[in-house]
């Protein structure tokens, strides 16, 4: 069989090359449809994720217009409810001053009548004023173990924390440190606080020397009277914290305000059982209707993509059971005979070539010619 091929003419070769070239362009083929095989694989994940993607922006879309409704009403409803709590609160709020100034009226009535006589006597007596404050009774005539604490802690502020304090404020801010030098700032550092003590002492001198001293009888007869003011003021101070953390609410008229209120906070939680029933039907029908209506309404362009794809796929399976016939055709009655390397376009017409110029009969001549030219160009090329 091979003496026969390789005595063969060009038309063997002919027909060699046009085999080539049919495995050749169905080889082509099958690269072009896998190509857009692999496209439309693209196409169907770029549109299965596009499909997915506006169901889940759709749902939650949806949903949040569906809570967004129900918080709209609910955020009315809780404007109602302070309204509601506000108006409330004023009703208590003027019922508990009301209260306070009823139930201390005899007692403000008392500390009026007490700073009264108070200011007569000292004025009966040329006494000053001010020796009916409480500072003045606190630093000259303290009558117990607090306002002796609070005399202690009067006198420390007055000799070591005003004028420490004074003292600190003039270096920062009227002193400036690189227009004189260390001793001086030191000394005006003591001067200063020393300065103020100095004051602060002559003056308290004076005032116990020219005011408590001259009129003391006048002082303690008119401490009776602040006695009384200051305890007035204590009884009056726990009236007001007795009243202000009353929680009986039944003694003032809110009696509709707290009605309204029961009905809001009703009309309230209704409202969240709605919301709640609401988005509950929402997720588990709702929603499920709206991905089956999205499904619905492109199924058509994803259908056709994977119609495509699936065509694609039974012309690749048939063109490659084509090439794979062709390939063993070749390889049986072509390759087999003149060589995987001949099995070449450009080598057969080389082949043509040199039997249509007369060098060669017969293939096997031809083959022949092919290869001592090649020899003479430096050998034959290795695909």
């Amino acid at each position: 069989m091979a003496d026969n091929v390789f005595r063969e003419d060009r038309e063997f070769l002919i027909r060699v090359k046009s085999a080539v070239i049919e495995k050749q362009a169905l080889e082509q083929r099958i690269r072009e449809m896998t190509a857009e095989q692999k496209r439309l694989e693209k196409s169907i994940a770029a549109e299965e994720k596009s499909i997915q993607d506006e169901k889940t922006s759709t749902v939650k879309r949806r949903r949040a217009e569906v809570q967004s409704s129900y918080d709209k009403q609910l955020s009315q409803v809780r404007s109602k409810k302070r309204k509601a709590e506000s108006e409330k609160g004023k009703i208590i709020k003027s019922g508990k001053a009301d209260r306070i100034k009823d139930e201390t009226r005899d007692i403000r009535q008392d500390s009026n009548e007490a700073e009264k006589e108070h200011r007569k006597l000292l004025r009966q007596n040329n006494v000053p004023a001010f020796t009916r404050t409480k500072l003045f009774h606190v630093m000259f005539m303290p009558g117990d173990g607090l306002q002796m604490l609070m005399m202690v802690v009067l006198f420390a502020i007055f000799l070591v924390g005003i004028p420490f304090v004074f003292t600190f404020l003039v270096r920062k801010l009227f002193i400036n440190p690189s227009s004189m030098s260390d001793g001086a700032r030191t000394a005006l550092t003591v001067i200063i606080p020393m300065i103020m003590i100095i004051i602060f002492i002559v003056a308290y001198f004076l005032i116990y020397v020219k005011i408590k001293v001259p009129y003391i009888e006048v002082l303690k007869q008119g401490r009776k009277y602040h006695k009384a003011v200051v305890e007035n003021d204590k009884q009056i101070r726990s009236i007001k914290r007795s009243v202000r953390r009353d929680q009986d609410e039944s003694r003032y008229d809110v009696k509709d305000v707290s009605q309204r209120l029961a009905e809001i906070a009703e009309e309230e939680e209704e409202i969240r059982e709605q919301k709640h029933r609401a988005l509950v039907e929402f997720d588990e029908s709702t929603a499920r209707n709206i991905e089956a209506e999205i499904d619905e309404r492109r199924k058509g362009a994803l259908s056709e993509l994977k119609e495509q794809k699936g065509g694609l796929s039974l012309q690749i399976d048939e063109a490659s059971r084509s090439l794979q016939e062709k390939s063993l055709v070749l390889a049986r009655d072509y390759a087999s005979h003149i060589g995987d390397e001949m099995m070449r376009t450009d080598r057969l017409d080389e082949l043509i070539a040199i039997m249509d110029s007369g060098q060669a009969v017969t293939i096997s001549s031809a083959i022949a010619v092919y290869r001592s030219n090649k020899q003479n160009q430096g050998g034959i090329s290795k695909r």
